[in-house]
Formats: C-alpha cells, structure tokens, sequence
C-alpha cells in the first residue's frame, strides 16, 4: 500500500512526502516511550510485524523524495481518556489533563509542566536520532479548540509566575501569555536539539491558516506587520498557544505550511471571511518581513496546504480549476524566491481505494495528482535550498 502511493507521487513529480507517525501519543515507528499507533493493526500497542517509518523512508528515498514527519506534540486523545494501564500514562500520566470544554472533550500532555515538555521533546528527539528524516513537520495542537481556562490550573499554581513578565518577548502576564511561552519554549528547544544533533534536518511547522483573529491591533503592530483584510475565523494566538509569527521572527522554524483550506474568492458562499488570496500574500509577507533580521541568511520559507479534499466534494463544490488557480497563484506572488505546496491528503490527491467514488458516489475520471501533473507538473523541481542549514 505504502509502495502504491509512493508510486504515484513519483509519477506525479512530487519531491517530498509528509507522513503522520505520532497523532495520539502513539507511534508509525520503533518508540521506546509510546505504544504503537491503532491505525496500523487495529489495536492500541500491537506490534504490526515491521517498522512503517523506516520502509517509508527507504521506499522514498528509493524515489528521490524527501520523507518528513509529521507528529502531533500534546495530543493524547481526541474524544475520551486512555487507560492507566496504557504506555503513555505509565510515562506521562502525571501531566496528562482532560477537557470538556463543548468544543474539545479529549485529553493532553499539560505544556504548562516543564517536565511535560522535556518528556515531548525526547519522544521526538529520539524519532530525529534514530530515523534518517530529511525534516520534522508539527502539527498546531498544542492547547485545544475552545480555550482552556481552568483545565490546567495545577501546572498554573505550581509554575506561573506570580508577577512580572513572561513571555518570549517580555510584554504581557496574562494566562494565556503564560500558556503561549509555555508551546514557545518547547518550540525554542526543540529547534537548537535539532541543529545541534542532525543540523541538515529540516524543522516546519503546519499552523491553522489564520494566525489571530480577534485580537487587538497592537499584536499586529508589536510585530511590525499588517491585518490581514475582511479575514476572520479562529484565533489560535488567542485560545490555543499557537504563535507562529513569533517562531517566524526568532527562526525557530526553517519553514512554514499554514492550512489554507478555503478557496481563492469571498464571493464563495462557504469561504465564511477566508480568502485563499488573501492569506497567501499576507504569510508571504510575514515570512519574508520577519526574516530580514534573522543571522546566518536564514529565510523562513513558505508553502501553504491545499484541501484536496474540497475539490471533487459536492459539499464545496471546487472544482480542480479552483486548485489550479491556488497553485498558480503560488508562482505568481513568489516567497523567498520560490514557490511550493503541500496537500492534503495523499487520500484525496490520489483517489486511493475510490474513495471519493465511494462516499459522494461520483464518477471520477482522473485524480488531481494527474491534473496536476499535466497542467503545473510536468518537470520534476528540485526541494528549494536552505543556505543556513548543514
């Protein structure tokens, strides 16, 4: 199954993979600290007989693709709990909250613990020690959707400061400036372990493709960058500690890949104030405004996340010219001298096992990796250059 769909992103002239090995503190691959992922045998902790991660990175490498990983830092479960006896509560139990906020009723790995934190960075540190990786990709759950107030309150007590400032960039004590340095300081550390264990690993971040919405001007302004026009939505920097302008600025990440999962008018009816253009332009700017200060000639580069998914859906009703303007576009407004995309997923992008056929029941006659390929793909590219790493 793996080789099929590495067949068909050759075929397609893609020159990197993302794979998910960690999405609910389980593990795609050899983990000395979490059991092995549900999704591969059907059964929490069962050994599938082999080691996915490794045979997909061969298999890639195999191709001339580069192989990044994908992991989810916090996440413990998405609706529930899990067992005393399971893995990752015999190692992290200790810092594990539950949430029941009427948005997210699953639980987490509290980043308001210090030692929390150090246990995420060596479950994922020992991923980039042990496997030939060309880059780490995050996922952007770190606090979850609806806010937290009093979930964390016992990690609050023990490690806020009672006053003074705190944050990444000394200006503000609130809750949620704790809660944001908190996911700051792991995202500090886990890039320096990287440059200091495997420096030509690549460290991207995956970010919701609105940064902040809701928030006062001066956030824009301390930042020295624009509000982005008409756009609204989620606020991420607000209720879930996810500040990517602010890993941007410092050089904590060597890329970007915000999903930006609307289509490219507000004319649409469920694009809801999100502007694929709109959006674009503003993390192109960001990127390239926030980089100029960086040392080293690094540049933060960025390729947005295209929903595949919402092109054959008659629910959205894209389309693939939809798709083709959105890549398009990508060239048009060049980042850092170069152009890319990433999608999602290798389930929509391929049609595998028909299953756009099989729950909207329509008749595909071609995938979007072969429309791609024969509008906007037709050479191979080369993974742009990052001069600043080995």
């Amino acid at each position: 199954e793996l080789i099929d769909i590495l067949d068909k992103m050759k075929a397609g002239n893609m020159n990197a993979i993302c794979m998910q090995v960690r999405s609910l503190c389980d593990a795609m691959y050899v983990s000395s600290y979490e059991p092995w992922s549900v999704a591969l045998t059907g059964t929490r902790g069962k050994d599938p007989g082999y080691d996915p991660l490794q045979f997909a990175i061969d298999e890639a490498h195999k191709r001339g693709m580069e192989l990044h990983v994908w992991v989810n830092p916090f996440r413990v479960t998405s609706s529930g709990t899990i067992s005393t006896s399971d893995k990752v509560w015999q190692n992290a139990g200790q810092w594990i909250i539950k949430y029941n906020n009427g948005t997210f009723t699953g639980q987490i790995i509290d980043p308001g613990y210090p030692e929390a934190r150090e246990y995420v960075l060596d479950v994922l540190m020992e991923i980039v020690e042990n496997y030939d990786v060309d880059g780490i990709l995050m996922d952007d759950y770190f606090y979850p959707y609806g806010g937290t107030t009093t979930e964390d309150a016992k990690s609050k007590a023990l490690h806020k400061p009672s006053t003074g400032i705190i944050d990444q960039d000394k200006d503000g004590s609130t809750d949620d400036d704790w809660r944001r340095s908190n996911v700051d300081d792991m995202m500090k550390k886990l890039y320096d372990r990287i440059q200091v264990t495997k420096p030509w690993v690549r460290f991207g971040m995956g970010p919701f493709g609105i940064w902040s919405s809701g928030e006062k001007d001066v956030i824009y302004t301390k930042y020295g960058i624009e509000k982005p026009d008409g756009i609204t939505g989620a606020n991420y920097y607000g209720d879930r500690g996810c500040n990517t302008v602010e890993w941007i600025k410092n050089g904590w990440v060597d890329y970007v890949n915000p999903q930006l999962y609307w289509p490219s008018s507000t004319a649409n009816k469920y694009s809801r104030g999100q502007d694929y253009h709109i959006l674009y332009n503003w993390w192109s700017d960001v990127c390239t405004t926030l980089s100029t200060a960086l040392p080293g000639n690094q540049q933060v580069q960025f390729y947005p996340s295209h929903a595949v998914d919402r092109v054959y859906n008659p629910t959205y009703n894209w389309g693939v010219d939809e798709m083709r303007t959105q890549v398009s576009h990508t060239r048009d407004v060049l980042t850092n001298g170069y152009s890319g995309s990433v999608y999602y997923s290798a389930r929509y992008y391929l049609n595998l096992n028909n299953w756009i056929n099989t729950k909207h029941e329509l008749t595909i006659t071609s995938t979007m990796c072969q429309e791609l390929r024969a509008s906007h793909y037709q050479t191979k590219a080369l993974v742009p250059p990052m001069s600043w790493k080995s």
